[in-house]
């Protein structure tokens, strides 16, 4: 810890204590010293801002999104990731273990510091100072554990294993000599435990409901039943995520208001968001992990969303999925067999019409009003069973112009009828993929796979208020919860149960109500949770540890698609590599011998 440690302790902490609002005009060292500055409940404020500020998970997001299969070499990719983590490559000179390991070394200092100086310093001037100061320091314990948390989860080689090393943990406000050695994950749980029991115990005096941009109530119960479940006791996570579904008072999304949660970060503040880091003009744009203009597929994405992720979430590639027929287009109207499709509904021509139509961008198409083969449109509205107009995202309300590929009812009528797949409607798809994207029904065969199959990733566009890629970043959600109750369910054999829990979540994001997973075994359970954890939780900062938490119950590891992969041929990973367990960073190991002999197996 002697980098991190003494870089706070010098001042960081004190002198820019948030964006727009600094602890102190001025500080100079010598004349006054941080346990003098930190006097009132105002400055506890501003050193929780400064932590809210810090927690901010960049390198979580991006590690898991690059390392694992959530993404592929954009087009326009400059040789973002090649070298590194798109390439397997980990070792403790890796940025993303580093950028992790600081992060939440730098925000426990802050938190560190709120929770000594609440009760060494500040004087509540009133009964309301109190509440507030108890609020801070509920606050304060519920990020401590938060980051306890994610450190043991990433450099523990085994989070369910007692006696396994975990990380270092820091529970004081720490000298800048301090040089601190890892811990069993045995002590780093029981920290945990210790500070969300704190926490509940000081949330229990404040009368202010829980707001999704602090660390609230909920989100300590919501830490409680994921810490559970990352040491494999099912029996408490069960319980921890019941109390959080049931008695949070917060909805799952739906599929017409779920890309409020991301896309606009406006969603009603009882609706699945737990716990958010709310985000600022320019703050910090969580979009440009992936793309270094905008969301669009001209926004130069140097990462595009992978095509073994896309292939789930597009639910016209599934075996549920309905071959049906064209038999005519005139206007904008499609004529289709059968007449079982429903608003909201997923639409995938398998060829364009007319038979030479392309696209530059996704979409405007050349001739004007084509339908483009591959790309996937949304049922916009349905008359009389079997006539239908298109949209290019779910709820959209601009139907898709069709005028070229009607005159081709005449022009090429040879290509009627014509075979088109269907399938219910997922908003998570357009969540996640933008509309422009560009989309080769025939991407596997593709000899110029890159420029022929471009899928942008859109589930941080950023907001008119906060600036292009700048959104809230979710730290936790409902539809989590009801992921480990289903994890829970499992583990304790109720199969249906979890089946039943699954078909809640699932048939809140969907435009139709979904049928009942059947599992035959349990292995089969968890590779059905182990996918919806993907498809809920991309490019959030999961993937690694599901995988890591779940991967031999399922029998799952990282699968890239072979088109994705073909650049490097780094196509797949094991979860018993030892590089599930990331390297202790070489800056904290170099100028500590302790925490040096204590470096994971493989590095």
């Amino acid at each position: 810890m002697k980098k991190y440690s003494k870089f706070l302790f010098v001042g960081l902490g004190l002198f820019i204590a948030s964006c727009s609002d600094s602890l102190l005009d001025t500080y100079t060292p010598g004349q006054l010293t941080e346990d003098i500055a930190v006097q009132n409940s105002t400055d506890l404020s501003r050193l929780m801002n400064a932590a809210y500020v810090s927690l901010t998970p960049i390198s979580e997001i991006e590690f898991n999104s690059v390392f694992t299969d959530e993404v592929g070499i954009g087009f326009a990719n400059g040789g973002q990731g090649l070298s590194d983590n798109y390439a397997f490559l980990l070792n403790p000179s890796t940025d993303s273990p580093n950028g992790i390991w600081s992060t939440n070394y730098i925000t426990l200092a802050y938190i560190n510091r709120v929770i000594k100086f609440a009760d060494s310093n500040v004087t509540p001037v009133d009964a309301a100072d109190q509440l507030l100061i108890n609020r801070l320091k509920a606050e304060a314990y519920t990020l401590r554990a938060h980051c306890h948390l994610q450190l043991l989860a990433y450099f523990s080689t085994n989070p369910k294993d007692l006696n396994a090393l975990g990380a270092v943990l820091i529970n004081d406000v720490v000298p800048s000599s301090y040089l601190g050695v890892r811990v069993t994950n045995a002590e780093m749980y029981a920290s945990i435990d210790s500070d969300l029991a704190a926490a509940e115990a000081l949330y229990a005096t404040v009368t202010e409901a829980p707001n999704p941009i602090y660390a609230n109530v909920n989100f300590t119960k919501a830490l409680k039943a994921r810490a559970a479940a990352l040491r494999g006791d099912y029996t408490n996570a069960l319980t921890y995520a019941d109390a959080v579904i049931n008695s949070s008072g917060l909805s799952l999304a739906t599929f017409s208001n779920y890309t409020s949660v991301f896309h606009t970060d406006a969603n009603a503040s009882n609706v699945e968001v737990i716990f958010k880091l709310k985000k600022q003009t320019n703050q910090t744009r969580t979009g440009a992990i992936w793309a270094s203009v905008n969301s669009t597929v001209n926004g130069s994405p140097f990462y595009e969303m992978g095509r073994s992720l896309f292939n789930i979430m597009n639910t016209t590639n599934l075996p549920t999925a309905t071959n049906i027929q064209v038999t005519s287009i005139t206007g904008n109207n499609i004529t289709v067999s059968g007449g079982t499709l429903a608003v909201g509904d997923m639409f995938v021509s398998t060829v364009s019409v007319p038979s030479n139509a392309t696209t530059a961008n996704g979409t405007t198409t050349s001739p004007s009003g084509s339908l483009l083969a591959g790309k996937v449109y949304f049922v916009r509205t349905v008359t009389g069973g079997n006539v239908i107009t298109l949209t290019d995202t779910a709820n959209g309300t601009s139907t898709i112009s069709l005028a070229a590929a009607s005159s081709s009812n005449v022009n090429n009528a040879p290509l009627f009828p014509l075979n088109a797949k269907t399938n219910y409607g997922d908003i998570r798809y357009a969540t996640n993929v933008h509309p422009s994207s560009i989309i080769d029904y025939n991407y596997a065969t593709s000899s110029d796979f890159r420029n022929t199959d471009k899928i942008a990733i859109r589930k941080y566009p950023g907001t008119t208020a906060n600036g292009n890629l700048v959104n809230d970043i979710k730290i936790c959600r409902l539809g989590e919860m009801y992921l480990i109750k289903a994890e829970a369910q499992v583990a304790a054999n109720d199969l249906a149960g979890a089946a039943a829990t699954i078909k809640a979540l699932r048939d809140s994001r969907t435009n139709r109500v979904q049928p009942t997973p059947s599992y035959a075994s349990a292995t089969d359970a968890w590779k059905d949770i182990l996918k919806e954890r993907r498809i809920e939780l991309a490019f959030e900062g999961f993937r690694f540890i599901d995988l890591k938490r779940l991967g031999t119950l399922a029998n799952e590891g990282i699968l890239r698609d072979p088109a994705d992969c073909a650049v490097n041929g780094a196509c797949s990973m094991a979860v018993t590599d030892y590089r599930f367990a990331l390297p202790i960073p070489l800056d904290e190991s170099i100028p500590n011998p302790g925490i040096l002999s204590q470096q994971n197996p493989g590095y």
